[in-house]
């Protein structure tokens, strides 16, 4: 199980899961600036700013934050969409330079959590969604499951899932660098989005609640 982490990532300008990383690479710099080793100064002066922009926190506010609102819960493009009766499946592919931070879909009372350790199988393999390590959030609303999110991590596991009790749609839940997200929504609902299309966390506005 990956338990939820009370320390979490607000609104600040860089994602709390980069601050070590960033603090390391701008240490090497003064450290190698102090030596005289000017390239390799170089070199890490280069790979934090590279940190900071794929941890960078920009702030996102969706045009309607209304109870029956689906968001974005991830930066990334759609590459899937399946409706089976009043269950919808996205499938989202998450790449390197997108916002890491992940947001709740729809309002929510409290999140559960799974984990199930595997591999890192990259590409449209199919046999990823089996063989892979995956994060599972379940959203619930009034004692009922409303959504659930799947995260597949693709060559790192660097993914955190936050602490929350109720939370509004857009609201911050987590992150992940690098993967895919399938959200499956359990509820009638009406889509604004289509296969292809690029969507931005907290911000697109992926259907209504019916």
């Amino acid at each position: 199980m990956n338990k939820p982490k009370s320390e979490q990532t607000t609104n600040q300008i860089i994602a709390k899961e980069g601050v070590k990383s960033i603090v390391l690479s701008v240490i090497l710099v003064f450290l190698f600036i102090f030596l005289h080793l000017n390239v390799m100064a170089l070199v890490f002066l280069i790979v934090c700013l590279f940190l900071i922009v794929i941890f960078r926190n920009p702030e996102r506010i969706a045009e309607y934050r209304k109870e029956d609102m689906i968001v974005a819960p991830c930066d990334g493009v759609i590459k899937d969409v399946i409706k089976n009766n009043d269950t919808t499946l996205l499938k989202i592919k998450v790449n390197m330079f997108d916002v890491g931070i992940l947001r709740t879909p729809i309002f929510i009372d409290s999140i559960s959590t799974k984990y199930k350790y595997g591999l890192f199988i990259t590409g449209d393999n199919s046999l990823k969604e089996v063989l892979n390590t995956k994060h599972c959030i379940d959203g619930f609303h009034n004692d009922k499951m409303v959504y659930n999110i799947t995260l597949l991590p693709e060559v790192w596991n660097k993914v955190s899932i936050y602490q929350i009790d109720s939370a509004f749609a857009g609201d911050r839940m987590g992150f992940m660098k690098y993967g895919y997200l399938i959200l499956s929504i359990y509820a009638p609902c009406g889509l604004k989005v289509e296969k292809g299309q690029n969507i931005f966390a907290g911000q697109t506005i992926l259907g209504k609640l019916f």
